[in-house]
Order: C-alpha cells, then structure tokens, then sequence
C-alpha cells in the first residue's frame, strides 16, 4: 500500500508538535514494511524505520515543498534501511531460513522471497519501491536521487533476474511484477 499522507498534516507538523507526531503514526506502517521489504529482518527493520522517522522529524522544517513529502518519505526510509544492511549482514536462523511473511501461498512466497534476497540491494531497493509502493520510475528517481533511466535499467535488471530466479524454483513470477516498468 502506498504511502499516502494529507499535505495540510506535513504543513502543520512542521510547525505543531502533536500534528508532527501524528504525521509520525501515519507513516511508520508503511516506514517498517518497505524497511522489512528490503532488509528482510524484523528487527533490523524495525530500527531502519525508527531511524527514518527521526530523521523525517528533525528534518521536516527544511522540507520545501510539502507536495514532495512522500518521496521525500521513501528516500529516508530506504536511505535508512540500505545503510543498516550495509552496516551488518542479515541474521540467520538456525535453520538456514530467514524470516518471510505469512502468505497463502508459502511455497511461491519463499520463492519469491529467495529471489528478491539475491538481487544487489539498490535493485531490491528499486523493485520493492515500483512494485509494492506502486511509485513510477519518475517518482522513485525523486526518492532515491538517480536519474529516470536508471530506475528503469535497474527494474529491468532485475526482472530478468527475477525471472531467471523463480524460473529454476519453477514458480511463475505474478503478472503484475512482469509488467512494463512505468
């Protein structure tokens, strides 16, 4: 689900310590999902998120236009969760497995989970910000500083190693994630 948050609360949080704290409930769901999206760890991503909301809060007032606030958002939040991971390595259970959600599929979902793990993170990153947040290349460009034709290549890459991917776990990738990059 995508971020999306009322730009009169971002005006007024900037300002009203409990329309900031507000602004701060609202976006951490969306703040821990995308950070266990891309670090795979609860906890790891549950500091990333924390991080991302303390830098949102000490950093709103700089913020010029409140019409960028959830790019803006995005780029904290995976800025935040690409330095944890870069800082210390995922954490392994005893079996070997990580840690994945509960879906109704389990089978598929590890697959797919194994194959987002293995793409380099700035691709996962890229991915996880097209497919699940629903941004456009434009808009992930905006987030993560990179020009649009690099957003692009990337989720390219990326899909074809996804593809490569769940093809030898022989499970086929959602339609939606084969789609063409917006």
């Amino acid at each position: 689900m995508p971020l999306r948050t009322d730009l009169s609360l971002v005006a007024a949080a900037r300002t009203d310590r409990a329309a900031l704290e507000r602004l701060i409930e609202s976006i951490w769901p969306e703040a821990y999902r995308i950070a266990l999206a891309v670090l795979r760890d609860r906890g790891l991503a549950e500091d990333a998120a924390q991080d991302a909301c303390a830098t949102i809060a000490g950093s709103l007032a700089a913020l010029r236009n409140a019409a960028a606030f959830e790019a803006w958002t995005y780029r904290i939040v995976v800025n935040a969760a690409v330095t944890i991971a870069r800082r210390r390595p995922p954490v392994q259970s005893v079996d070997g497995a990580t840690d994945t959600a509960a879906t109704t599929d389990a089978a598929a979902a590890i697959d797919l989970d194994n194959a987002l793990a293995a793409l380099p993170l700035h691709q996962r990153a890229v991915v996880l910000l097209h497919y699940y947040a629903g941004l456009r290349s434009s808009d992930i460009a905006r987030a993560t500083g990179l020009p649009p034709s690099t957003i692009r290549f990337h989720i390219m890459l990326a899909r074809r190693a996804l593809r490569r991917a769940l093809a030898v776990a022989e499970t086929p990738l959602p339609n939606e994630v084969l789609s063409n990059a917006r």
